[in-house]
């Protein structure tokens, strides 16, 4: 998958340009739909009114490299792109475009007549061979392409075409909106498709009646300027050019657009490049395979990567017995990869270098890490769908999997902002690379929407990117992540601003389906999820995880994956608390909660609550006790007990203030019961408290009660069950964060 993450996004935006009036007799839009424009607007006053908007552009505009804002994606109007050829298509005049309709098995070959408004997409006045005009909308494509800027005198075809009312204007302003960036195609020149009413003026061919010597001098040119999408597109006119062209120039064309296409990050694009570049001369091969090899590793493909590599060092050395250090280092970081992939151990990634490694305001939250997937599989689910599974034994604490984020933007938001920075990131990442796309639109959960069995496939040069389904797939498969998990376990004393987290799809973690009480435990440093096992798991089982926190009251966290994934639940958990037992005292349970989180919002505590309240509070956690009690067996041993989880770390932390370290051991056991856990073992290993049977619940709840509980025995006296408590809670903050045993700041907001 694509390494490169996009550039800063803010809160997602609607285009909503031009002025307009509403056409005399029409009072109801609506009643337009289906029906051709009763009123079209002439060129001159269609430019007219976009060259004033670009001077508003122009006069407000700070700098070329300002962030790109995005267009709001509304799921109740989801269309499919267009899966058809060009050649498919029938072609059909502006003046033929209906209201609100989607145009299936037409399109509509235009040219671009003035430059682009660049907004929420780009905005063009465009022409037909007819000399009708209408505004063209282009959204989504990827700041690497010409189509996010369309120049003025460029011909495209668009597919299928949406002929729409400009939102939030009156109902005679009209535009033709692309949603999908593959329903649109840049034409050449001297495409047959293009009507010789919009071909180029003998003036302009002239112009453009290059040699291919020419055309790379140009590109050339645009390469010092750093217009790098006009630079790829002068180096491919010169391949193409009809033109004679020597064996050796054409490989050092292909060699130059694949340099543009590694800095664009057209990592598929370079990689193809770079072999067609080789001519079997090892003066020249070395550099071909150097380039492979850099763009394989952009795609994460690390042994492809180093095969590419290894060619390059080989061909190299046949001319130089002098290996480049920068060929040299790049291989030695190729082959760091490859082990992480093979080997998967805490060794091989050095998780507390990657964590050292981080910087929010450096903007360094992308970690050049590999994926560890050896111990898992994908396959189909009894319980929803497909599934991942594991392939071997795993013991308690050791990693599952480690995956690089697919997609994962540099931005620490808001939730909209960070939904809206990983839409635009993925859709243009799949733009550019269409093993990308095909490896995400194809196999990924999107929910009900309807798919046409052919997005991610190449039709006319380019990947389908239904949009629509990329925002579904998004919406059901991505995480929301920190700077690192390890920071977030520590108590929040800074600005909210400063905690905020990012959005991010992480592909093969997107398969775990979810239970309550999972057996895996995920965690985040930067774009890099760590998965460990939470219990033993064996080979052949299905792996859970969480998919949200899981609250205490099982119908509002059944409502809440209703709403946003659309199963029920049927995890252990889920399966007692729904028995007829269980429900029988769940609203004298509720209550009694209420009561405890009433009591509780007004004495914090670590802050010396009066003991009125600690009694107030230990006769309301008894009661509740009770009421699990008379539940009978089904909240037996290993099932865990949700609503005791708040009264009874009120206790363990009101005591703990206290140093009453007798009480702070019995609250702290109580508090391992009530995620379904006994205490651990003196002689049994930090792993047995882990292993025991039935659906125990770890959080880093469970790894405060067991510090707490180790302070508490170690001050009684109590040597070697505090040592079961500290191995325990070592043990259990290593699968909360990922990596690290440093329990020391867990508590340290209870201990002022």
């Amino acid at each position: 998958m694509a390494v490169n993450t996009g550039v800063p996004l803010p809160a997602l935006q609607q285009l909503q340009l031009h002025d307009g009036n509403l056409p005399n007799g029409v009072d109801d839009p609506t009643s337009l739909i289906g029906q051709l424009s009763p009123k079209r607007t002439s060129q001159k006053t269609l430019v007219k009114r976009h060259n004033a908007h670009l001077k508003t552009q122009e006069a407000a505009s700070t700098s070329d490299n300002d962030p790109r804002p995005v267009k709001q994606v509304i799921l109740s109007e989801a269309y499919p792109a267009c899966c058809k050829s060009l050649r498919e298509l029938e072609a059909i005049p502006l003046a033929s475009l209906k209201v609100e309709t989607h145009h299936r098995g037409q399109m509509v070959i235009v040219k671009a007549v003035t430059a682009a408004y660049r907004g929420v997409g780009s905005v063009s006045v465009a022409v037909d061979a007819a000399g009708d005009a209408d505004k063209l909308a282009i959204y989504n494509h990827s700041d690497t392409s010409l189509l996010s800027n369309l120049p003025a005198g460029c011909v495209v075809a668009v597919k299928e075409p949406y002929y729409k009312r400009n939102d939030g204007m009156s109902a005679s302003d009209y535009m033709i909106c692309v949603d999908h960036p593959s329903d649109v195609i840049l034409l050449r020149f001297d495409d047959p498709l293009v009507p010789e009413e919009l071909q180029l003026s003998a003036v302009d061919r002239a112009a453009l009646d290059k040699t291919p010597e020419e055309w790379r001098s140009t590109g050339d040119l645009a390469f010092l300027q750093r217009d790098l999408p006009t630079a790829a597109f002068c180096y491919t006119e010169a391949l193409v050019s009809k033109e004679e062209k020597t064996a050796s120039f054409t490989a050092g064309i292909y060699a130059k657009r694949a340099g543009v296409n590694l800095l664009l990050g057209r990592y598929d694009g370079a990689r193809d490049d770079a072999l067609a570049s080789c001519t079997g001369n090892a003066a020249t091969d070395w550099r071909a395979y150097f380039t492979a090899a850099k763009a394989t590793y952009g795609l994460c493909h690390y042994e492809e990567s180093r095969k590419y590599f290894e060619k390059a060092l080989q061909t190299q050395k046949s001319v130089s017995p002098t290996v480049d250090a920068a060929l040299q280092r790049e291989y030695n970081r190729c082959l760091a990869r490859v082990r992480e992939e093979t080997e998967g151990t805490d060794d091989a990634y050095d998780f507390p270098a990657m964590y050292s490694s981080l910087s929010l305001q450096k903007n360094q939250v992308h970690l050049d890490r590999g994926s560890f997937l050896r111990k898992t599989q994908v396959r189909h689910s009894d319980f929803h769908g497909n599934g991942l599974f594991a392939v071997e034994d795993i013991a308690v604490g050791d990693l599952v999997f480690v995956e690089k984020a697919a997609f994962m933007p540099n931005q620490y938001f808001e939730p909209t902002r960070a939904s809206a920075a990983l839409y635009a990131t993925m859709v243009r990442q799949m733009c550019d690379n269409p093993s990308v796309a095909a490896e995400v639109l194809q196999p990924l959960y999107g929910g009900e929407l309807e798919r046409t069995g052919k997005e991610g496939e190449i039709v006319d040069g380019v990947p389908v990117v239904d949009v629509f389904l990329a925002e579904t797939i998004r919406l059901k498969n991505c995480f929301s992540a920190p700077l690192s998990t390890l920071d977030d376990t520590r108590p929040e004393t800074g600005p909210y601003q400063e905690r905020a987290l990012a959005k991010g799809l992480w592909k093969y973690a997107s398969y775990l389906n979810h239970s309550c009480v999972p057996n895996t435990m995920r965690s985040f440093l930067g774009d890099v999820l760590i998965s460990r096992a939470i219990r033993p798991i064996k080979k052949g089982d299905e792996l859970f995880q969480q998919y949200i926190p899981v609250k205490a009251d099982v119908r509002a966290r059944q409502a809440e994956l209703q709403a946003g994934w659309g199963f029920v639940c049927q995890c252990p958990l889920c399966q007692t608390e729904t028995t007829e037992a269980a429900q029988a005292g769940h609203a004298h349970r509720r209550s009694l909660l209420m009561a405890a989180e009433k009591l509780a919002s007004k004495h914090l505590p670590h802050r010396f609550p009066p003991d009125s309240a600690v009694r107030t509070m230990e006769k309301l956690s008894k009661q509740m006790v009770a009421s699990y009690d008379e539940a009978g067996e089904v909240y037996g041993d290993g099932q865990p007990r949700l609503g005791l989880v708040y009264p009874t770390m009120w206790l363990l932390r009101a005591h703990r203030c206290r140093k009453r370290h007798a009480k702070v051991a019995q609250y702290a056991e109580q508090t391992l019961r009530c995620f379904g856990f006994g205490k651990p073992e003196v002689d049994g290993g930090p792993a047995s408290m882990y292993s025991q049977p039935g659906g125990p619940l770890h959080t880093v709840h469970v790894v405060s009660a067991l510090v707490m509980g180790r302070e508490a025995h170690r001050a009684l006296g109590q040597t070697k069950e505090a040592e079961a408590f500290d191995a325990a809670g070592k043990l259990g903050f290593r699968m909360v964060t990922g990596f690290s045993e440093d329990v020391k700041a867990i508590n340290e907001e209870e201990g002022k």
